[in-house]
């Protein structure tokens, strides 16, 4: 690959690392305005907050079956596509169309969560562990920006919550057209089978890797 091709994968990662937390905290940020136009309950209001984190888990372990449908550069292609339409979907006024949006954004969020690494290491071997990081700082940077800045977006937007949340589809929409070409190009199916999991269950390093991680994440998102 060339170093001009090379930089624009790069940021093309970057940008999608970027778009893969929007969604958790933007609509926290308006969630009491979000149930009060739409009177809503604790429950259903908490649901739309939950969806997304429990697809995580949900959606994840059937990530390789999917690259081997697709090829891996179509799916990053879809998934982000996905993603930026689910996106733009929660800034739709209605209950079920913040229900959708948010487990599209789910299901595309979790198995982007498995492909980036496995792109990292495919496509910069020679820097994996600078496009590890990177990838990570500008994921937690997104979610940062989206927990402070969508009020404020709000406010610029004369109090639209619904312009709010579907703003930030904006940065997905950019991180899919950078990689639609690649897409396009791309997307040699795989026609093995993935691997089976069923080792996991028996591997005692896999169990503690899996609390420590449960318990990172359950205290992130619980609080």
């Amino acid at each position: 690959m060339t170093r001009p091709g090379q930089a624009l994968l790069a940021a093309g990662l970057l940008l999608a690392a970027f778009s893969l937390r929007l969604v958790f905290t933007s609509l926290s940020a308006v969630l009491p305005d979000v149930m009060a136009t739409l009177r809503l309950s604790p429950i259903e209001g908490g649901l739309l907050t939950t969806l997304p984190v429990f697809c995580l888990g949900l959606f994840a372990p059937l990530t390789p079956r999917l690259i081997r449908l697709l090829g891996l550069e179509r799916l990053v292609g879809l998934l982000l596509l996905t993603l930026a339409a689910a996106t733009a979907v929660r800034g739709v006024e209605a209950y079920p169309a913040l229900l959708a949006g948010s487990l599209g954004a789910g299901a595309a969020i979790a198995a982007l969560n498995v492909i980036m690494p496995r792109l990292v290491k495919r496509d910069f071997p020679r820097h994996a562990a600078l496009m590890t990081g990177l990838p990570y700082m500008f994921m937690t940077s997104g979610a940062a920006l989206a927990a402070g800045a969508t009020v404020p977006v709000q406010r610029a937007l004369g109090g639209s919550w619904t312009a709010a949340l579907a703003s930030w589809a904006v940065p997905t929409g950019l991180a899919t057209l950078l990689w639609l070409p690649r897409a396009w190009r791309g997307g040699t199916r795989n026609g093995r089978d993935p691997p089976g999991y069923g080792w996991l269950w028996r591997d005692r390093l896999a169990w503690q890797v899996t609390l420590f991680f449960g318990l990172q994440s359950m205290g992130f998102y619980i609080t």
